[in-house]
């Protein structure tokens, strides 16, 4: 004990009194704490678990976000220094106008103050890494290669995860109380099976799964939702349909697999991308109850997206004269595919005695960032009208 998922028992029973988060569940959810998933737990979760964070997964979560937007900022760099020596454009303004925004400063805030404000939302705590006694405990697992270490060469990396795994499990001990983690990394599930502590979870899903509403009046609450869905011109249904149209259009799309069999080169970018259909999965929506006696209900709803992406997509040859790459001409492809989101639905109101569509519902789904496969393409001169396309 624990091994496995918590029992009924134990969240019923409120034995289990506080849950923690890997990064890597964190980074999974693109660390969006204002959308989706992240944003709605605290409504999902009984009051009486409560996040308890290392401040392991806390640094983590900081140098990671401030290790992509330091990316953007120098590609972002690299872009005006390209445009000022292949153009001979004077980008000193925006230059100028970039420094004044202290890119980095104002995003290592902002980062700072969302972790807070999720960790209050959820009466949060970040727990120190400190102590003689973890020293000696880090070591002795080390060197008896006991969990989350394993025998693989590069052992030291997993430094990191076994700190915040002996924080975890020495304020467990300390409070007499049971938690859950939340991390699909096999060192962490291997230390929860070791532990009378620790149960481990491999997602959120899954921890979000334990207190999901089953209820008589849970059940009658989703009919009634699944009903308003699918009724074409209800609130509901025209309410999902538009955010899920804006996400589709706010979400950053990148284009992955693409080659040519007729050019040196390709260059793919997406420019537009829009809703063809989508089927919602009623059979795994789930609700909750943010608290027995709260009017607020929580629909958690996957939903199949069938999405048109446009990319524009050039071609070069290289000239092996001038030891240079010629533009060839550019082609306008669409591609289909699909993504899976997941759609959250909080809903206000007279939630047994009133219509679907006389309550207030807000809906939310995380913000997506997706790769495009495209695939072979050759261009089409019959095709091109642009008698400019060719130099």
């Amino acid at each position: 004990m624990p091994k496995g998922p918590p029992s009924p028992d134990h969240i019923i029973g409120r034995k289990v009194t506080f849950f923690s988060i890997d990064t890597n569940v964190l980074e999974g959810k693109g660390f969006d704490f204002n959308r989706g998933a992240l944003n709605v737990l605290h409504r999902q979760r009984p009051t009486w678990i409560a996040l308890r964070l290392s401040d392991i997964v806390e640094r983590e979560v900081y140098a990671h976000r401030m290790r992509d937007l330091t990316e953007a900022k120098q590609k972002l760099d690299s872009a005006l220094n390209h445009m000022r020596r292949k153009a001979a454009l004077d980008v000193t303004r925006v230059v100028s106008e970039l420094d004044e925004l202290t890119v980095l400063e104002s995003g290592a805030n902002q980062f700072r103050n969302e972790l807070q404000s999720f960790l209050k939302g959820l009466d949060g705590e970040v727990l120190p890494t400190v102590g003689a006694t973890l020293s000696s405990d880090l070591f002795d697992r080390y060197f008896a290669v006991l969990p989350p270490f394993e025998v693989v060469e590069d052992k030291k990396l997993e430094f990191p995860d076994a700190a915040a795994l002996l924080v975890l499990e020495q304020y467990a001990k300390d409070q007499a109380a049971i938690g859950v983690m939340i991390s699909n990394d096999r060192g962490w599930r291997s230390f929860a099976n070791q532990s009378e502590y620790l149960f481990c979870v491999k997602s959120l899903e899954e921890f979000t799964g334990l207190f999901a509403a089953l209820s008589d009046h849970a059940k009658h609450l989703l009919a009634k939702i699944q009903e308003s869905l699918e009724a074409p011109t209800s609130v509901c249904s025209t309410s999902l349909q538009d955010a899920i149209d804006t996400h589709v259009a706010d979400a950053e799309w990148s284009v992955d697999e693409i080659y040519s069999g007729s050019a040196h080169r390709l260059e793919g970018e997406v420019y537009d991308a829009s809703v063809v259909g989508f089927t919602p999965d009623f059979q795994s929506m789930q609700g909750w109850f943010t608290d027995e006696n709260s009017p607020l209900y929580v629909v958690e709803l996957p939903v199949s997206i069938s999405v048109e992406i446009s990319v524009s997509v050039s071609f070069y040859q290289w000239d092996s004269i001038d030891h240079e790459e010629i533009p060839m001409g550019s082609q306008d492809i669409s591609v289909p595919m699909n993504i899976e989101v997941s759609v959250f639905l909080t809903s206000a109101g007279g939630l047994m005695a009133s219509p679907v569509d006389e309550w207030d519902i807000e809906i939310e789904i995380t913000s997506g960032s997706y790769s495009v496969d495209v695939g072979e393409v050759n261009l089409d001169y019959e095709d091109d009208e642009d008698p400019n396309a060719y130099g």
